[in-house]
């Protein structure tokens, strides 16, 4: 729902994870540009709509994120707290196989040791 503040977004193509504070997950796929098709969601927010700054909207999850190496997905509830996603079929993702940069918002810690630095 649109009016439900969908507004954080990390995209690894073809799909586009989304964090709504009252919506929670919601992970659409691009594949087809022309006919973009929801593939997974999650509702985190348990809470009244009502509650909550901004006439009830600021409530609910906050923050997505999506960790290349193995392709957690991780939201933050403002409500319900942390929570932790897999999706079938999304084991990881790595930008050079689609032409891009391999990076993303969560920290590789992996890689970061193998390159020397802390």
């Amino acid at each position: 729902n649109w009016k439900n503040l969908a507004h954080n977004h990390e995209v690894r193509w073809p799909y586009v994870f989304v964090s709504g504070y009252h919506d929670g997950l919601q992970v659409f796929s691009l594949q087809d540009p022309e006919n973009p098709r929801t593939v997974g969601y999650y509702d985190t927010y348990i809470g009244p709509r009502d509650a909550g700054a901004m006439g009830g909207i600021a409530n609910g999850a906050f923050g997505v994120d999506v960790r290349n190496a193995d392709g957690l997905i991780v939201v933050s509830d403002m409500t319900t707290g942390f929570w932790t996603f897999r999706m079938e079929g999304f084991d990881g993702w790595n930008g050079e196989d689609w032409g891009m940069p391999n990076i993303s918002s969560a920290q590789d810690f992996d890689e970061k040791s193998k390159e020397g630095t802390n």
